[in-house]
């Protein structure tokens, strides 16, 4: 169907297992592999982690017209959230993210934290669509935005913080209603 040879597919298929995103089961083949909770929060933790390590950086290294343009994001921010607009809301907050860690120019940084978000594309789907997400991570989402703008870097790390540590909570609460199963 897609016209490449096998051992093409199979060098593929060994780098998406390599990634974490697909699992090999003896006998049966390969599947995408479901990231479940307890995994979910933990790679929530350990960007974190980084992403603290990346905003403290781009606050050294941010421009003014850099914060202008930062700001113009958050003005959007704004507007998506007003509208209830959840996939433009979540491609801006992408947007800022990028931002920030393109700013800090932490290449590994963020070599790291693009792997980590594809692990975690179910539930970051399930949270961004979910009904006034966006308007519950707007104000986490302002106050990251102006602590980098500020140059405040304590700030930015705990901006950020208390915004994961809402996500974490929210995937938790997500979880509560499922079966093991779907989880």
């Amino acid at each position: 169907m897609l016209r490449t040879s096998r051992g093409t597919l199979r060098a593929a298929l060994a780098e998406l297992v390599h990634e974490g995103l697909v699992e090999r089961i003896a006998n049966r083949g390969a599947r995408v592999r479901v990231v479940g909770l307890e995994e979910a929060l933990q790679v929530a933790e350990i960007r974190l982690a980084i992403e603290q390590v990346c905003i403290t950086q781009a606050i050294a290294r941010i421009t003014d017209e850099e914060v202008a343009e930062l700001r113009l994001m958050a003005a959007q921010l704004e507007a998506r959230a007003a509208q209830q607009d959840a996939a433009g809301f979540a491609e801006l907050t992408r947007k800022v993210f990028q931002f920030y860690v393109r700013v800090s120019d932490h290449a590994v940084g963020q070599e790291i934290l693009e792997k980590l978000r594809d692990r975690m594309a179910r539930h970051r789907l399930r949270l961004t669509y979910r009904p006034g997400r966006a308007q519950v991570s707007l104000p986490y989402w302002l106050d990251i935005i102006d602590a980098i703008c500020r140059r405040d870097a304590p700030a930015a790390r705990e901006a950020l913080r208390r915004h994961v540590d809402n996500v974490k909570e929210t995937m938790r609460a997500l979880s509560v209603g499922e079966s093991p199963l779907s989880r």
